[in-house]
């Protein structure tokens, strides 16, 4: 999966050279900077589709987001909006689905977690959608495929907090619970669990769910911290 994301440095402690994992801040600086990002074409039955992970502002601020693209904004323009500051953070990693001619029909993000995971170090949330135009063609599981393809994901835990709010249960035809099985479904090929939690977002519709995925190389003490926090593991 690429190259082994760690920095090296000098310790001042008697000169040891020691290393740490890289920041999903400092790994997205480093695809903005590279000579060329992760991109794929993907065909669909509706069309062609270009797949770009790591995407940057002026790529988004280029591109519109297409009218099934509301879950998170209600609105195109503002969910455009929304994934345009997604882009500009660099604690933050933004995968696009869009057509050639520029409609924005799907996209992943990883962003640090909200403050209810404070002390669990080097946690991010991860949130898709895809337009309901453009649902039943797998773009789903392409773009979570580019998202999670980086090597500093292993250093990382990944939450997926699934909110019965923002689901398209109406456009989709699924009760709540048929829904929540969908998710834990398209996530459990990534490595994503179902956990027990008193997150107070999770606690309030019995449907939500929440999901994590413990990177290989994140450490026994991080862990800890993790099934502390969420306390009903």
């Amino acid at each position: 999966m690429g190259t082994q994301t760690t920095l090296v440095w000098l310790s001042r402690a008697g000169g040891r050279m020691t290393s740490h994992p890289l920041t999903l801040h400092e790994h997205t600086l480093l695809q903005r900077s590279a000579a060329c990002p992760r991109r794929s074409t993907f065909e669909t039955a509706a069309g062609s589709l270009i797949l770009q992970s790591f995407c940057s502002p002026a790529l988004v601020a280029s591109l519109k987001a297409e009218r099934g693209l509301h879950a998170f904004a209600h609105f195109p323009e503002r969910e455009h909006q929304l994934l345009l500051g997604i882009a500009e953070r660099p604690d933050c990693a933004l995968t696009l689905a869009y057509t050639p001619g520029g409609e924005i029909v799907g996209q992943v993000t990883l962003a640090p977690a909200d403050a209810w995971w404070q002390g669990v170090a080097n946690t991010y949330e991860l949130a898709i959608e895809v337009s309901t135009h453009w649902r039943r063609l797998g773009i789903a599981r392409q773009l979570l495929s580019l998202a999670l393809e980086f090597d500093a994901v292993e250093e990382m835990l990944l939450v997926a907090v699934g909110l019965s709010w923002h689901w398209d249960l109406k456009g989709s035809g699924l009760s709540p619970f048929r829904y929540r099985s969908l998710l834990a479904h398209i996530l459990g090929p990534y490595h994503f669990f179902e956990c027990l939690t008193d997150e107070p977002n999770v606690g309030l519709d019995p449907a939500n769910i929440l999901l994590v995925r413990i990177g290989k190389r994140v450490e026994r003490e991080v862990m800890d911290q993790l099934f502390q926090r969420m306390r009903f593991f």
